[in-house]
């Protein structure tokens, strides 16, 4: 029997979300967004729509709005509205099973049936909604409180709304009851995988487990516990026991499944000993089944427990949403509760079951859909307009002719939304706007493009249709592709919300910091944890405020060798003395202070609950009420927008924390704190925390595809569909055979069997883009990057078989514009050429419809002189209007780089002499900014070649007094090794080239000299060689590793460990002939300089030499030393495009490189 649902649209959804007690509640910052007491003209309006995208000042208030707007109600005919009415002529005997497409209202069908229900006086307690998961039920009770809340005579002390889960949980609870056993714990999966890992790091420490000895070193591996326990919960889902799996892998010659077994068996004992029962979302279903049938059970349908008995024999409708996502076990849970006088209706789609991986199967489905006259299709959708229903219905034409197809359950669709039907007008936009519907495809040219498309599709969805953020989302294949995308977004002033489930709670930025704190009740922290803590939200400081902190401490603890960071340690852990604590805290200011003092608090907060006994949630509310961030969130939670949106991620996590807390507390309140941080810690993978909002995050959500399952919105961007990631590559069974477990139960192949799996992952992936792309109400934006004949970056071969179906507007790689420019685009096409230039290869970019970028350009545009004069101009008068509603960086009194000098007096005190040193002259000479920078910088702290090369030197003065060179090689086996931070294989090589270096430089050193040669080592030389032409005395001053003087005069050498320079390089070494001139003018005769290699691998010593200077060779040079020292008087220096040689870290600070530049210079 054929029918179609609901011909009356879905009331709008862009208004405010529901609220408990019946009422709805906005929030509005008390800026110009609120009470407006002067004039409501176009600039105070634009004003306060630029103040609250970028985060307005202003006290926030809640303006609560109690009126209840009733939904509009659908209208079913034929069967389907049979069903809803609850029609006495209706078959009991036998499920209904409600097929139809993406958006065909099976959801709507469910909630209105089970409205009409209570309606017609039925009780809670007589009705159960079933779906297959916590997201979908809370989706479809919402939507039946919304219905019901209008009734003023209806209330209820429960919700009929459960997820199968929630559901069976509820049954075994009641059934352990009755029997007087300890209750069940439903684990998350984190906690699961956690203890696995803790039970393979016991098999590591003892040696213990069925593990073939060659499986052994990867057990301490993260991938390993991963997979297997994949493995246990695919074995559980099948209700398979320790001794099941055993006895598969004795049969079938698997050692790692009967490994498995003894370790599930040991781990079944573990929780034994615990004295809870505590269950994974796999073992619960059979469990609860398991628990439910008598042993002498006549029939399937038989249960044990009388209280279950009594309540499904209550029961007069039972409601199945989304039933192809049950697995087996799930299936059977509910047929205990379908006996016949019961009404019950199971809806679903076999097309989009995309959770075959957790072991969901459409044979509950499809069982039930067998009987055509209880099956119900519904084949007009009310969501997809003619384009995306096009889509989607190619992708059904290339899904296999099994399951679905071959049992005629496949229902396409015929009529889709916006078509005028028989008595309707077809279904209304939910927008503020008028954005046309449709489905696109844009291929950038490069990722950076491809997310700048998609952020400038988001804002103009929101800015120009109005469509509400929490109406839009972005869907990704997987959990890995959101941070990116989150931070373009963020950073182009769109608010993001991510499902906590995407995201492990420890790696969550408060709630590190918060373990962190905790940590240091513990054990010390390192100096690297106390400025995470200093540059985090307890701290407070941002890098500008670390380094005036770190400035203000090394000023006070200059020449005694300490490190500012390590004070500042010290400091916040109480280490310090009072007096040194004075000492170093000399120079604070308050607002350094007040970041200590932050931090301080927070860890003695903490500190003095842990010492009084304080329980771990005690300490960590105390740590978390000294950290005084709540009020803040709040405002900023409150306020929305990008800041709004992190603050809200923030408190959600906090939230999840302190309930993890709770709940480890709850079973075991001798808890340690340590074990807490540990167990935290230890998580590895996301976790959900009770979800306690009333309203919907005004937010743009990001979210894997597999999460949008059941869910729909307004806009909807797929993004970064590429091959190999969408569809993914296939998964292998790995080191334990998953996927050949799987087999062997589920289709009877003999593990080892040759298998096609490719054809069956394809068409898993095209389910799950089908899914994704049939989520939109009115446009879809698929995205990707490169084109089809780019082999480094190819589009998925999805995006050509929607493209077949002839109802997609696409644009190519070659159309750069941020939009699609379709009619499906949502109005985010920008036009032909709308893009910026990028520099060098970097194709152009998209423009993007938000601020900061429009700002940037425009400062761009002003400061360009190459720009004609009637585009500067225009660009400064918009930069003008924007600088007058205040939008942040428009004013040039806010740029950088536009003031004028602090000082125009030179760096060199007068009468104060120039000092030169010989090893910086070459610096000098090439990039005077970068040897100003330094010459007055703080000593870092030696580099690992600096180190090696103090040693040689030390040993070439040491063979200079005697030192043999087995002595040497001791030292060089003793020290070396100290000061190269690198693998041991790495080490022995650095130790035998230095053992060889030094024998090289003992027998050179050794065979030189005579009885007419004088040597010095480590000799200082100073001189005073004249005046600039400012009038500044210049002191040349060094130190020479050693010098020779014989009858032919003072010969310099100095030792490298570095890289060799040619020949030529040593003849035009300046510090060489700095060191000639040194000799000349301190009354010796020069004769020549020498670089000597012992690092550098050859038989013999490598030298280079410098001939020695004449007179007028030295006179010149002296000229050429003091016009260098001229330059070093400044105030202005000459600066390099690369800094010049031996720049290093400071090369980003020359304003002659692009290194390190601030992109709105």
């Amino acid at each position: 029997m054929t029918d179609d649902a609901a011909h009356a649209p879905r009331p709008d959804r862009g208004g405010p979300v529901s609220g408990p007690a019946g009422g709805t509640g906005t929030a509005q910052t008390g800026g110009p967004g609120t009470a407006q007491a002067g004039g409501t003209g176009t600039a105070q309006e634009t004003a306060a729509r630029l103040l609250r995208r970028i985060g307005g000042g202003g006290a926030v208030t809640v303006d609560l709005d109690t009126t209840v707007t009733a939904p509009e109600e659908r209208r079913w005919e034929g069967l389907p509205g049979a069903l809803v009415a609850g029609d006495p002529r209706l078959d009991r005997d036998a499920p209904y099973a409600v097929l139809g497409g993406p958006g065909t209202g099976k959801t709507s069908l469910i909630v209105d049936t089970a409205v009409s229900f209570l309606r017609a006086g039925g009780r809670a307690d007589e009705l159960m909604v079933v779906t297959p998961s916590k997201e979908s039920a809370a989706a479809v009770r919402t939507a039946v409180v919304d219905r019901l809340r209008a009734e003023d005579s209806y209330a209820t002390s429960g919700s009929p709304v459960r997820s199968v889960h929630s559901w069976a949980f509820t049954i075994l609870t009641t059934v352990t009851s009755e029997q007087h056993d300890p209750l069940p714990r439903l684990m998350s999966g984190a906690e699961h995988d956690a203890q696995i890992r803790e039970l393979l790091r016991g098999h590591v420490a003892d040696n213990r487990g069925d593990w073939p000895d060659e499986i052994r070193p990867a057990l301490p591996l993260t991938g390993f516990a991963r997979q297997l326990r994949d493995l246990l919960l695919r074995a559980a889902e099948r209700g398979l026991g320790p001794d099941d799996l055993e006895e598969l892998g004795r049969r079938h010659g698997r050692p790692m499944w009967t490994a498995a077994a003894s370790f599930l068996r040991e781990y079944r004992q573990v929780q034994e000993l615990s004295g809870t029962t505590n269950l994974n979302a796999s073992e619960l279903l059979h469990t609860a089944l398991a628990a439910l049938r008598a042993d002498d059970a006549r029939e399937r349908t038989d249960v044990s427990s009388p209280a279950v008995a009594r309540w499904r024999d209550s029961l007069r409708l039972v409601l199945v949403d989304d039933a192809h996502n049950l697995d087996p076990a799930a299936g059977e849970f509910i047929d205990l509760f379908l006996r016949p006088g019961v009404t019950a209706v199971v809806t679903g789609d076999p097309d989009q079951c995309v959770f075959h991986f957790r072991g969901a199967d459409e044979q509950f489905l499809t069982r039930h859909a067998a009987t055509g006259d209880h099956r119900v299709t519904l084949s007009r959708s009310h969501r997809l307009t003619a384009g995306p229903a096009a889509a989607v219905r190619r992708l059904q034409e290339r899904l296999p002719a099994s399951g679905a197809a071959a049992t005629s359950l496949r229902v396409p669709l015929t009529g889709v939304a916006g078509e005028p039907e028989a008595g309707g007008d077809g279904d209304r936009p939910t927008g503020g706007g008028a954005a046309p519907a449709g489905i696109a495809v844009h291929r950038a040219p490069t990722v950076t493009a491809e997310r700048l498309v998609v952020t400038d599709h988001v804002r103009r969805a929101h800015v120009v249709d109005e469509v509400p953020w929490s109406r839009i989302a972005v869907i990704v294949r997987s959990v890995a592709d959101i941070p990116a995308l989150r931070r373009t977004l963020l950073s182009h002033g769109v608010p993001v919300t991510v499902d906590p489930t995407s995201v492990v709670l420890a790696e969550q930025q408060l709630v590190s910091v918060l373990l962190l704190a905790l940590e240091a009740l513990l054990r010390p922290l390192t100096t690297a944890e106390v400025q995470r803590l200093v540059e985090s939200p307890l701290g407070g400081a941002d890098p500008v405020m670390v380094r005036r902190l770190e400035r203000s401490v090394a000023r006070a603890v200059l020449g005694t060798g300490m490190r500012a960071m390590e004070c500042v340690s010290r400091i916040v852990l109480r280490e310090a003395t009072p007096t040194e604590e004075q000492q170093w805290t000399r120079f604070f200011g308050p607002r350094e202070q007040g970041v200590l003092d932050r931090i301080r608090a927070v860890v003695d907060a903490g500190r003095d609950a842990h010492r009084a006994g304080g329980s771990v949630e005690t300490v960590l509310w105390k740590v978390w009420q000294a950290a005084d961030l709540a009020p803040s969130l709040q405002q900023q939670a409150l306020r929305g927008g990008t800041l709004g949106s992190q603050a809200d991620r923030d408190l959600d996590a906090v939230m999840s924390l302190f309930d993890l807390a709770g709940d480890i507390v709850e079973r075991n309140p001798n808890v340690t704190l340590r074990t807490f941080v540990e167990d935290v810690r230890a998580q590895e993978l996301p976790t959900g925390g009770r979800d306690r909002r009333g309203v919907v995050p005004d937010a743009v959500e990001i979210l894997p595809a597999h999460a949008a399952a059941g869910r729909e919105w307004d806009v909807v961007v797929v993004a970064g569909v590429q091959e190999d990631s969408w569809p993914a590559g296939l998964t292998v069974g790995g080191l334990f055979g998953q996927v050949e477990l799987v087999d062997a139960l589920d289709r009877g192949i003999e593990p080892g069997a040759p298998v096609a799996r490719a054809a069956g992952a394809l068409q898993e992936e095209r389910r799950l883009f089908l899914l994704a792309v049939s989520r939109a109400r009115h446009s879809t934006l698929v995205t990707a990057t490169g084109t089809s004949t780019d082999d480094a970056d190819v589009p998925s071969r999805f995006l050509r078989e929607i493209e077949e179906s002839g109802a997609v507007q696409g644009t190519g790689a070659e159309d750069t514009g941020a939009g699609t420019g379709g009619a499906g685009d949502t109005g985010a096409g920008t036009g032909a050429g709308d893009t910026v230039a990028g520099e060098g290869d970097d194709a152009a970019l998209p423009r993007v419809l938000a601020v900061e970028p429009l700002v940037a350009e425009l400062r761009d545009a002003v400061c360009d002189p190459d720009r004609p004069g009637h585009e500067r101009d225009a660009a400064a008068r918009c930069l003008g209007r924007f600088a007058g509603a205040g939008v942040h960086g428009a004013d040039p009194d806010d740029w950088w780089g536009v003031l004028p000098p602090s000082t125009t007096a030179p760096v060199v005190p007068e009468g104060t002499p120039v000092r030169l040193s010989p090893s910086a002259i070459d610096r000098l000479s090439t990039c005077g900014f970068t040897a100003f920078i330094e010459s007055v910088r703080s000593d870092d702290a030696p580099s690992e070649p600096m180190l090696v090369g103090q040693f040689i030197h030390a040993l070439a003065e040491a063979f200079a007094d005697g030192l043999d060179v087995d002595t040497a090689h001791r030292l060089v086996e003793t020290v070396i090794p100290e000061l190269v931070d690198a693998p041991p294989a790495v080490v022995g090589h650095r130790v035998e080239t230095w053992r060889q270096g030094v024998t090289r430089l003992h027998t050179w050193i050794t065979a030189r000299g005579g009885a007419d040669v004088e040597v010095a080592v480590e000799q200082a030389l100073e001189q005073d060689i004249g005046q600039t032409a400012r009038g500044y005395r210049v002191v040349l001053a060094g130190r020479a590793d050693r010098l020779e003087t014989g009858p032919d005069g003072t010969l310099v050498i100095d030792f490298k460990t570095g890289t060799a320079v040619t020949k030529q390089q040593a003849e035009d070494s300046a510090q060489l002939a700095s060191y000639q001139l040194l000799v000349t003018d301190g009354g010796g005769t020069a004769a020549g300089a020498v670089l000597v290699y012992p690092g550098k691998d050859t038989k013999t010593m490598t030298v280079r030499r410098q001939s020695a200077a004449t007179p007028e060779r030295v006179e010149e040079f002296r000229a050429s030393l003091l016009d260098l020292a001229d330059t070093m008087i400044g105030p202005e220096f000459t600066a390099a495009a690369d800094g010049g040689p031996g720049a290093g870290d400071t090369a980003s600070l020359s304003p002659a490189t692009t290194q390190g530049r601030q992109v709105v210079e």
